[in-house]
């Protein structure tokens, strides 16, 4: 394949200065190779960066949840050219003391492709060989370009051990939150999908969590308690970074029950007493979840 010396990007100057440009195609190292986007996602937190907060430096080429074909290879990894891939967006230093223990979201040396180097929101993007993922044949580019959330939505499940016949409450159900409901579900949980938004609820059932609750009208913790014969959920999950979900979810979680946290916030939190109370006599566990397992460890 013939590579142009430019390309077309979505080019973020400052926050809300996003311009669609024409600039230079990156040039590879030995250990790199060039992806030809096919698909790429706009993240929530997309959104406040490019409209916002910005990105680590300008220029910025944003977009990190992103898939594509190998269009160029550096000399170590020429196996990969056309092969059809996912990114992993994350690139750890391999140095520090928490990439040498397989924790490579703590490293405190990343460079993460979209915020801090050039990301999707363009024709071609440069990744490491060791950070694309071949997709089996047949996978269509849009599901590559989902694989990110996806296993952050899988990280938070795992960390929390939810298992077969659980119940479960996700508070929250943009992408992350729904495949965080849709994980559980398939590990055979009984699923409390639930929001304040109506389509949001409705997007949730048609993908099959039929128990999704819209709880703008409604004592969803009553509902949740009666629904569990009055024991409460064995975990809950908060993926919109509301004080008001978080507490919900601590009061209708069980004794020893497990709260997991992967939601951002975007203002001041608060917790009542009542609340910090029930954790403490509750002895309940409470997880943060922050990006998404990779890597060279089992």
């Amino acid at each position: 394949m013939t590579i142009s010396k430019t390309m077309k990007a979505a080019v973020l100057h400052a926050p809300g200065d996003l311009r669609v440009e024409e600039v230079q195609a990156p040039q590879l190292g030995a250990d790199d190779v060039l992806v030809k986007v096919a698909a790429c996602g706009v993240c929530g937190s997309d959104v406040p960066r490019i409209l916002t907060t910005g990105t680590y430096h300008f220029p910025t080429i944003p977009g990190h949840e992103f898939s594509g074909v190998v269009a160029e290879a550096g000399k170590n990894s020429g196996d990969l050219l056309n092969k059809n891939v996912a990114v992993i967006p994350l690139i750890p230093c391999r140095q520090c003391y928490a990439c040498s223990i397989g924790e490579f979201a703590q490293c405190k040396q990343y460079d993460f492709l979209g915020s801090r180097s050039d990301g999707g929101f363009a024709e071609y993007v440069k990744v490491p060989a060791r950070n694309v993922l071949v997709l089996p044949e047949g996978i269509p580019a849009y599901v590559g370009s989902l694989l990110e959330p996806v296993t952050v939505a899988l990280h938070a499940i795992q960390s929390n051990a939810v298992k077969h016949l659980d119940s479960v409450a996700v508070f929250g159900l943009g992408a992350i939150g729904n495949f965080v409901a849709q994980w559980a579900r398939v590990i055979g949980a009984k699923v409390y999908a639930i929001d304040v938004i109506p389509e949001k609820v409705q997007i949730a059932r048609e993908t099959g969590l039929k128990d999704a609750v819209c709880s703008k009208d409604m004592d969803i913790v009553s509902y949740v308690k009666d629904a569990t014969n009055g024991r409460g959920v064995d975990v809950a999950f908060d993926a919109s970074g509301s004080s008001f979900a978080i507490s919900q979810a601590l009061k209708m979680l069980r004794p020893f029950g497990k709260m997991g946290l992967l939601g951002r916030v975007n203002s001041k939190m608060t917790l009542d007493e009542a609340d910090f109370e029930k954790i403490l006599r509750g002895q309940l566990t409470i997880n943060g979840t922050w990006s998404f397992e990779m890597g060279d460890f089992p």
